[in-house]
């Protein structure tokens, strides 16, 4: 069986991630125990980092089942040292918007259809990719074939065995309509020699492929071919929900819930949960997503009993659910990382000095105040486009964050020949920390001498204004770009400016990011990072702001739970009496 597609050449825009990662592990494990606890509270836990598996270039990476019940028991045997049983009800943020993960890039569709599905790698909680539904792959020696030896014996829920040809079906299908198209350009062709093995061949050499395939944002799962083959995009429903995961999709009222039940057959790997991938135990019977957008009913859900699980409370109900016995509080690090937009369709916030006025006044640390509601222990201070925990976290142009310099920034506006023209500031009221951040800068840059006007609109009519020149200053949130996604910065920064990039086109930072993705070595790779990292504060791209961790909390009867990154991951945790 073999698919070939003709591809583009590579373009600016690519939704990728790290490369390599497996080479980057010891260096992964040691950031991430280098800024362990930092910013947290006594008694608060937070999420720690784990190795294991085995890196982008490996042959000897592999997965072990441990022992199951044989398909068809309908038993469920001991493995692990929960308790199985029981419901667990958890109150989210949001709904869904569709459970077909291949056209959209919500967080909500990956919180619920990873129960159910899975893919053939995913990241380790140190970043590192390991594999899920592979059993391990090979890299040739030009880079140009990726060969992956799939795992035997893993059945769907629908009893079918998974084998190449599920997989190359999937992979038709998820390329034909995905929202990461641009992802998987290097891809030439695809194939499977055997029931168990498949093949891809690259159009060129890259670090990336590996990471496409494991981004958990609009991701490519597998599916039964007999489910997915010829399925156009929207297309799927509720039947189709097919997977290998360790629990079966069972039932999704929009808005109202939706449920999942245990996978009997399911052959969970003889590891630790990691990350994405590990050893997932599916111990619940049951489990429902209760979407509840209004956080303090979340809380107060939680409080009484009513949901085992909720999803981001606000950090001024720290302290209360901390003193709660019932109730166990987690603060996440790492979960996103605010940034000051320039626009630069705009005469004003073309002016490099102008910029540079900017990026001078700002006091960093009393942003992360105003952002935090004043809560230290909720974000970070450091000058990285990329988190303390990532591999590609570098210090280049430190010296040019947080400066705090209100007469440097004078002589900045001077230099500018700024006349006391309308500043404009766009933020919303549904994100309060991008509103806090806004109102507080501009009353920073009124402290300089700017004119500054903040102008507040709902969060999709901010993103529509974005296109439009008639604004200066506006504020947004970076999330998997600062973690294991560095070339996603590239489709606001690399040539064009869309969306967040507000018009920004800088010809030495599209070179950086296409050196980046071209590169063949992890050395060449992380230059190419470290580039885009000076250019943005030489030419003072963005203003970056601050790391903020986020808020989770959960009933304390519910034992084995570690939240990452921003999933939830329900499987492997259960409830103790």
């Amino acid at each position: 069986m073999t698919r070939d597609r003709q591809r583009a050449r590579m373009t600016r825009r690519r939704l990728l991630q790290l490369g390599s990662v497996g080479v980057v592990a010891s260096a992964a494990t040691t950031l991430l125990a280098a800024c362990g606890g930092e910013g947290t509270s006594e008694g608060a836990p937070t999420a720690e980092a784990t190795s294991g598996g085995a890196g982008a270039g490996s042959t000897t990476a592999t997965t072990e089942p441990a022992g199951t019940p044989e398909a068809g028991s309908g038993e469920t045997e001991q493995v692990g040292p929960g308790k199985y049983g029981g419901v667990f009800r958890a109150a989210v943020e949001s709904a869904p918007p569709t459970l077909d993960l291949a056209i959209t890039l919500a967080a909500a569709a990956r919180e619920a259809v990873l129960f159910w599905h899975e893919t053939l790698v995913a990241y380790a909680e140190n970043y590192e990719i390991i594999p899920v539904l592979a059993e391990r792959w090979e890299v040739s020696d030009d880079g140009l074939t990726y060969t992956f030896a799939l795992r035997k014996g893993v059945k769907f829920h629908n009893g079918k065995e998974m084998t190449s040809e599920d997989v190359l079906a999937s992979t038709e299908r998820f390329l034909a309509v995905t929202a990461r198209k641009s992802s998987f350009e290097m891809i030439e062709s695809y194939e499977a020699p055997d029931d168990y093995t498949v093949v891809f061949r690259l159009s060129y050499a890259t670090m990336t492929l590996l990471d496409a395939l494991a981004y958990p944002v609009g991701t490519l799962v597998i599916f039964p071919k007999e489910v997915i083959e010829g399925k156009e995009a929207g297309k799927l429903t509720d039947a189709d929900m097919i997977g290998t995961g360790p629990y079966k999709f069972a039932e999704w009222k929009p808005d109202q819930y939706l449920k999942v039940v245990r996978f009997e057959d399911y052959q969970p790997l003889g590891t630790e949960v990691d990350g994405l991938g590990g050893g997932k135990i599916p111990y619940f019977d049951e489990i429902y997503l209760y979407p509840v957008p209004e956080s303090a009913a979340r809380v107060a859900g939680l409080e009484t009993g009513e949901y085992d699980y909720a999803a981001a409370p606000p950090t001024t109900d720290y302290d209360r659910l901390d003193q709660n016995p019932d109730i166990t509080p987690y603060i996440i690090e790492d979960q996103r990382w605010v940034v000051i937009l320039f626009n630069f369709r705009n005469p004003l916030t073309s002016n490099l000095a102008f910029r540079r006025a900017v990026q001078a006044a700002l006091d960093i640390d009393a942003l992360g105040q105003a952002i935090t509601n004043g809560r230290k222990e909720f974000y970070r201070v450091q000058p990285s486009l990329w988190f303390s925990s990532s591999p590609w976290h570098t210090e280049v142009g430190a010296e040019l964050y947080n400066q705090k310099n209100p007469e440097k920034a004078k002589q900045f506006l001077q230099e500018a020949g700024y006349n006391g023209e309308e500043v404009v500031l766009l933020t919303n009221r549904n994100y309060d920390y991008m509103y806090k951040c806004i109102v507080t800068a501009a009353e920073q840059l009124k402290a300089i001498g700017m004119n500054t006007r903040v102008d507040i609109l709902d969060w999709p009519a901010q993103q529509a204004r974005w296109k439009e020149p008639d604004w200066h200053l506006s504020v947004t949130g970076y999330l998997s770009q600062g973690m294991f996604a560095p070339d996603a910065f590239a489709a606001f920064y690399g040539g064009g400016g869309a969306d967040a990039g507000a018009g920004y086109n800088n010809p030495d930072m599209t070179k950086a990011f296409q050196d980046a993705m071209q590169a063949t070595t992890l050395e060449d790779r992380k230059k190419a990072f470290e580039e885009v990292q000076r250019i943005w504060y030489e030419d003072v791209t963005g203003i970056k702001t601050v790391d903020t961790f986020g808020l989770a909390a959960i009933r304390s009867d519910i034992k084995g739970y570690k939240p990452w990154y921003n999933t939830s991951r329900f499987w492997s945790c259960w409830r103790e009496d």
